[in-house]
């Protein structure tokens, strides 16, 4: 009797959703086929792209034989995170990675990040730094970078089991909160029903506080593996300039708002959970305030007609909010102006001297 084909388990199974990134896609891929962790799936679920990164996929497809999945979504999502959560409802490893398809990562980052979530009985494994490569003037920049602040640690270390510590320190961007520098259990994952939120930026801030206010074990290591390629055409860059930000505001805060609602730690102590809310709207306000009030040509009133036309009018429980919300860029806007007209005042008086 021939024997039945062994099922494939994979230890780690990575997530990397795809839009329009030919020419970065095959370097993604490439760097999982080099990975020293041998036993791993990789799920490319690709967003209707229109250009030939499709094709390119296929021709991994060989050399992965059946660890590579290619998944074609329809219509058009226009984010990461739906690709990202309909892979993760496939995936079947026991610990979720995810890389962005423009990204790649050192050929043991998988198994640095599979030894420490095995040796700490890791929920998620935090990895502090990444590379950063941007191209400027036509030359390429890479260099070592977080968005965290304070200490870096010099070993795997465990988070402490305070939430309210916690709390604190991601309010303090102790965190680097991309979703793609960690490894994440996928029985937590499922377990606390964390996935992304439906959003154009800032999905992974979301996403990575719900883990670390979860996580049992949150285990911080040294090495860095990532390397984070920007892109000034990329889905980030682009929805950044948008209204979307501030539709992507009222998700987060809902969607924080609910998540912190079915929490012990939040229900009994309201003021983490109001401090966290503040966090969230300051900066979505930051990011507001600098596309629609400084880089732009529109003057305050456009930008109330355009916001109350795509904005108010289709989320009208949440008009309160968003007039306080308005309120507020357009008291900075007015700081910014009164700011600028004392600059300039001050550098007529020193005109004026040097002139007498």
């Amino acid at each position: 009797m021939a024997k039945s084909k062994q099922k494939f388990l994979p230890t780690v199974s990575v997530i990397v959703p795809m839009y329009n990134v030919e020419d970065y896609i095959a370097e993604c891929l490439q760097s999982l086929l080099n990975q020293t962790l041998e036993n791993i799936e990789v799920i490319v679920v690709d967003d209707c792209s229109t250009d030939n990164s499709v094709e390119v996929v296929k021709k991994f497809l060989p050399k992965f034989g059946d660890r590579l999945n290619l998944i074609s979504l329809k219509p058009n999502t226009g984010c990461a995170s739906v690709p990202r959560n309909f892979a993760l409802n496939a995936a079947k490893g026991k610990y979720i990675y995810f890389l962005d398809s423009d990204d790649f990562i050192d050929k043991t980052a998988l198994e640095d990040f599979y030894k420490i979530a095995e040796e700490f009985n890791a929920d998620v494994v935090h990895s502090e730094k990444c590379f950063i490569h941007e191209e400027i003037d036509g030359k390429i920049k890479d260099e070592l970078a977080s968005t965290q602040t304070g200490k870096f640690v010099e070993e795997p270390t465990f988070e402490t089991s305070d939430i309210g510590e916690r709390v604190n320190a991601f309010i303090k961007k102790r965190f680097l909160w991309w979703g793609c520098n960690k490894l994440f259990r996928r029985d937590f994952l499922i377990a606390n029903k964390i996935q992304f939120p439906q959003m154009t930026s800032y999905e992974d801030l979301v996403f990575s506080f719900c883990c670390l206010i979860t996580a049992k074990n949150y285990v911080r290591v040294p090495f860095v593996s990532y390397h984070y390629r920007i892109r000034k055409t990329s889905l980030s860059h682009q929805s950044s300039k948008s209204v979307r930000l501030i539709q992507n505001l009222i998700e987060a805060v809902k969607t924080m708002d609910h998540f912190m609602k079915m929490q012990d730690f939040f229900i009994q102590n309201h003021s983490y959970r109001y401090a966290m809310l503040d966090f969230f709207i300051q900066i979505f306000i930051e990011s507001v305030s600098e596309n629609l009030f400084i880089y732009s040509d529109f003057s305050p009133s456009e930008i109330y007609s355009f916001l109350s036309k795509e904005v108010f009018s289709v989320n009208a429980q949440d008009n309160v909010a968003l007039t306080s919300y308005l309120f507020v860029n357009a008291c900075i806007y007015k700081l910014l102006v009164k700011q600028q007209a004392e600059q300039i005042a001050e550098l007529q008086n020193q005109l004026a001297i040097s002139q007498k």
